[in-house]
């Protein structure tokens, strides 16, 4: 026979158990951070993209009270990491911390990806930088007009780094264009790091390259400067600007294109599902750049710290979109 009371009793505390369960349970999906954070840096180890994210993940880690680990998918000029990127989880386990400008924009309109810039929410461009015409210190060529008159004297001869998809790969282009030159006329070396592409010209691999200006100050002593691909002239380098390296030589003004930003994104769906996570990762970023010895620690390593916030990284990033969406439907 059956105890009717026992069975009530049994199926009270059966529900008291799951009204209990489920509330903690709903609470841990929701809870961020998760149990691990993983940076995905798009280009390879060892550029200045790469150090920016190791030293991120280790400074926001202490603040968030979750590992971060970093790992590189590089190849096709950020492409591959970002492919990887998308195809993770949208839940905030996963960030793109790399090269956020050029290179999603240029994989967008280079590749057939299966994103677009309405998949990242960006949350911060901290180093911003313009590129560098530097040649081998050993290499005869005092000025870039040098340069390019060996490059149409010896076509395909001359070697010069760069990384495929960066602003340094479309500034040789234009630049090589305004001296009447084209691709052929060197010889492109392409390297998935902008550290690789700076140890080739360091080591007389490549005889000039086009990369990150502030990066290369760790080659400095390897490298003799030829121009900066920027508005003005820089105190770190002893170089004119592209324009007026131009002007000199008799030749016209280009367009010249800001160098890579380098920064974080998430995914857009993360920010959208869970906006107050996505706003604890903003302000751990933020407060981070805000703290004078970290800040210290990045300079030492010549990397930069600059907040710009969401608003601002995305609107730079849109806009420069649609000067390369320009550049590429002429070509």
């Amino acid at each position: 026979m059956i105890d009717k009371k026992k069975v009530i009793a049994t199926a009270m505390l059966g529900f008291s158990l799951a009204a209990a369960i489920t509330p903690l349970t709903a609470a841990a999906q929701e809870s961020w951070p998760t149990q691990k954070i993983t940076f995905v840096v798009a280009l390879g180890p060892g550029g200045s993209a790469d150090r920016t994210a190791r030293a991120l993940a280790q400074r926001l880690q202490e603040d968030l009270g979750t590992p971060i680990s970093v790992i590189n998918q590089n190849g096709g000029g950020g492409h591959v990491g970002h492919t990887y990127f998308h195809n993770m989880p949208a839940d905030g386990s996963y960030f793109l911390a790399s090269s956020i400008h050029p290179y999603v924009s240029n994989a967008i309109l280079g590749f057939d990806a299966t994103y677009d810039l309405s998949d990242f929410a960006f949350i911060n461009g901290q180093w911003n930088d313009y590129d560098l015409f530097a040649v081998n210190a050993d290499t005869p060529y005092e000025t870039l007009a040098d340069f390019m008159a060996a490059a149409k004297e010896n076509p395909g001869k001359l070697r010069v780094s760069v990384v495929p998809g960066s602003t340094g790969a479309i500034n040789l282009e234009l630049a090589l264009e305004a001296f009447g030159l084209d691709k052929t006329d060197v010889n492109i070396v392409t390297y998935q790091s902008g550290g690789a592409a700076r140890t080739a010209v360091a080591g007389g691999q490549v005889d000039m390259t086009v990369l990150a200006a502030d990066g290369t100050l760790s080659i400095q002593e390897y490298i003799r400067p030829l121009a900066l691909a920027a508005d003005t002239a820089s105190e770190d380098w002893d170089a004119p600007t592209l324009n007026a390296a131009l002007e000199e030589s008799g030749h016209e003004p280009v367009p010249v294109l800001a160098g890579s930003m380098r920064g974080l994104a998430a995914h857009a769906d993360f920010k959208e599902s869970n906006p107050e996570a996505f706003q604890q990762m903003v302000d751990a970023y933020h407060s981070a750049l805000q703290d004078e010895a970290f800040v210290s620690r990045l300079e030492a390593q010549d990397i930069g710290a600059e907040w710009l916030g969401p608003e601002r990284t995305t609107e730079i990033i849109e806009s420069i979109f649609e000067m390369l969406k320009h550049y590429t439907s002429e070509e």
